[in-house]
């Protein structure tokens, strides 16, 4: 299986949570702090000083700010802290940095770092006023770590999505906003990066047609991504193009969202669901099925 290239996407995610300070911030990837592999993963520096960056996961920033990634199969620990501090002396003597509180430090993982959190708060203050985001107060200025999967979805739709373990619901979540935000170069290789790392939801979520297919269709990605031969139609493992073959695969498709989301229908439903051929039919109820609060319910709207 490919590997998931996560810290271009990281770097994209932080443009997009930030998007309203995009012309006052500038987004470096990879930061080469030596000519070897010692490099920053993104820093971020405020090319206007006096601005505040009213944003849950910019509050301690700074006019330099670096950030260290973890991608979603990496654990973050003591030593990555140390190492990313010791980023933040490096830089500060390269380029002349008098203050060095005049650069913040935010580490940014998916899994909760208990053993870590434990051993600073045994040592400093550590202080969590939002969910997922834990301030580190100590004698070289500010730093934070920040939990992906702990922080709001509403407030970092970007971050919270940057994972391999989406689900149709948040998928269409997901895609709902990027429709809202537009084309951009930022979001078209956030979007290539997690379609890649959630190939199967995405394949899913295109056999489903109807609103998910609309928003990717929008975005243009439907038919980059079939050129590159990323996604193979909407009846993939069916007869493409043909009408039983759709059916067939929307039939499927609304009995795995069902065992997914509730618990897996009895034989009697899943022959009723696997019957219809209304493709339209079959779009309303693929719908239906993401939204339902049981079987019973979805039973009825078969009726």
């Amino acid at each position: 299986m490919e590997k998931t290239l996560w810290h271009p996407a990281f770097c994209e995610a932080m443009k997009l949570e930030l998007n309203e300070y995009r012309n006052v911030l500038e987004f470096q990837d990879e930061h080469q702090l030596t000519s070897g592999s010692l490099r920053i993963d993104v820093l971020i520096i405020k090319k206007l000083k006096n601005v505040v960056i009213d944003k849950n996961i910019a509050r301690i920033f700074k006019n330099y700010n670096i950030f260290e990634y973890k991608s979603p199969d990496d654990s973050l620990d003591l030593h990555d802290y140390r190492k990313t501090h010791a980023y933040k002396l490096f830089y500060s003597a390269q380029n002349k940095i008098n203050d060095i509180e005049d650069i913040s430090v935010t580490l940014v993982t998916s899994q909760h770092p208990y053993k870590l959190l434990g051993y600073l708060s045994n040592r400093y203050n550590v202080t969590s006023e939002q969910n997922g985001i834990y301030v580190v107060k100590h004698e070289i200025g500010l730093s934070q770590i920040v939990v992906s999967n702990e922080l709001a979805e509403d407030k970092n739709i970007w971050l919270t999505h940057l994972n391999k373990e989406l689900t149709v619901a948040r998928l269409h979540r997901l895609l709902t906003v990027a429709v809202k935000h537009g084309k951009d170069s930022a979001l078209e290789t956030y979007l290539d990066v997690v379609a890649g790392a959630n190939s199967q939801t995405f394949q899913e979520a295109l056999i489903m047609g109807k609103v998910i297919d609309q928003c990717l269709q929008e975005l243009g990605f439907v038919d980059k991504w079939r050129a590159e031969g990323r996604v193979e139609g909407k009846a993939e493992g069916k007869a493409e193009g043909k009408a039983e073959g759709k059916a067939e695969g929307k039939a499927e498709m609304i009995i795995r969202i069902l065992s997914r989301r509730l618990e897996l229908p009895s034989m009697s439903l899943q022959n009723r669901i696997s019957s219809i051929k209304d493709i339209a039919k079959l779009d309303e109820l693929a719908d239906f099925a993401l939204t339902c609060v049981s079987l019973d319910e979805f039973a009825t709207a078969l009726e």
